[in-house]
């Protein structure tokens, strides 16, 4: 009779020194209580991969730390079969309890995609506007993590790909719905980020810059009733969002401003932010959004959205990009 092999319950240990309740890591994880109840116990000897991964990524492992996890119980490395069965858990996620903390890269977006499923308006103030309109190129261009591990870099950038692009459907699927979009820019911020990106001439950058500001601005131009978008002489000490901010239960993601970013290694994260569905916390971030809505700059918000659009293409024009922007916001090359 063959012995079926018994694997050291890796996953009951991380469960256990993590001091959560099983009921907090199946919210954050989408993997069920009952399912965990059965690991703590040992009543799973070898737990599915796509659950190690699921509630290592919800307690802030990294891709590298998951993999080696994951060897334990003889698995490969984590690899583009298993992405559909990890979004699938991080979609049963639940934003519940005053407050829940996320690392950097993709602990921050994984925590995205379930709140922009949610109904209602969509507040988002921050220095620029929302990366779901940036070409993928230039959103995927932006992480250099996990250099020296080839497995994990690989998952990742194809991970970050399919939740982009989840994403983005997100995104359409609120605005088919008829629910309102509000954005709230620094100005000082948002001209400090075009001027430095629009400096960087390398394999076409400042034409993907283009396109990315070109599809926000022709979405307000098509739309300017649902999307809508200020420049305010105002700025924050988070980056925020809010969703459902007309409804009676909103939730907020707020981040923590990083002014420098060096070549550090995926070893090194930072502490991106926090999520919370806390009437208190909710009660200061609306009052926040008030602030930035007062703060917006008169003169381009008049003939929405022709002066603001005026405003970004004088913006691109003096880095001689006007025609490139016009050309973005026209169509031609929207990505």
């Amino acid at each position: 009779m063959k012995v079926m092999r018994q694997f050291p319950n890796r996953i009951r240990n991380i469960i256990q020194a993590s001091g959560l309740k099983l009921n907090t890591i199946s919210k954050t994880s989408g993997v069920s209580h009952t399912y965990l109840t059965k690991l703590v116990n040992d009543s799973i000897n070898r737990p599915g991969k796509d659950k190690i991964a699921s509630v290592m990524l919800a307690l802030n492992f990294s891709i590298s730390e998951i993999n080696q996890t994951l060897a334990e119980y003889d698995y490969r490395p984590l690899n583009t079969h298993d992405i559909p069965s990890i979004l699938s858990n991080n979609l049963r996620r639940k934003i519940e309890g005053n407050t829940l903390s996320l690392y950097d890269h993709l602990h921050m977006r994984l925590l995205l995609s379930p709140l922009e499923r949610l109904e209602g308006a969509r507040v988002l103030v921050k220095g620029s506007p929302s990366v779901l309109f940036m070409p993928e190129e230039l959103y995927l261009g932006q992480d250099k993590a996990y250099a020296g591990d080839g497995d994990a870099q690989q998952f990742y950038l194809e991970f970050n790909r399919a939740l982009f692009r989840e994403r983005k459907e997100n995104q359409l699927h609120t605005f088919e719905a008829g629910y309102r979009s509000e954005t709230y820019c620094c100005r000082k911020c948002l001209e400090a980020y075009l001027e430095a990106q629009l400096r960087d001439t390398s394999d076409g950058h400042r034409h993907l810059i283009a396109t990315y500001f070109g599809n926000i601005l022709r979405a307000l131009k098509q739309h300017p009733d649902q999307q809508l978008m200020r420049v305010v002489e105002r700025c924050t000490y988070f980056d925020f969002q809010l969703q459902g901010a007309d409804q009676a239960h909103p939730k907020v993601f707020f981040l923590g401003r990083k002014p420098h970013t060096y070549d550090a290694v995926q070893s090194q994260l930072n502490l991106q932010g926090f999520s919370s569905d806390g009437p208190a916390m909710i009660a200061l971030f609306l009052k926040e959004t008030d602030s930035s809505r007062r703060a917006s700059i008169p003169r381009l918000e008049k003939n929405y959205p022709e002066k603001l659009i005026d405003y970004f293409v004088d913006l691109f024009q003096r880095h001689g990009m006007g025609d490139h922007l016009a050309a973005a916001i026209a169509g031609d090359g929207a990505a």
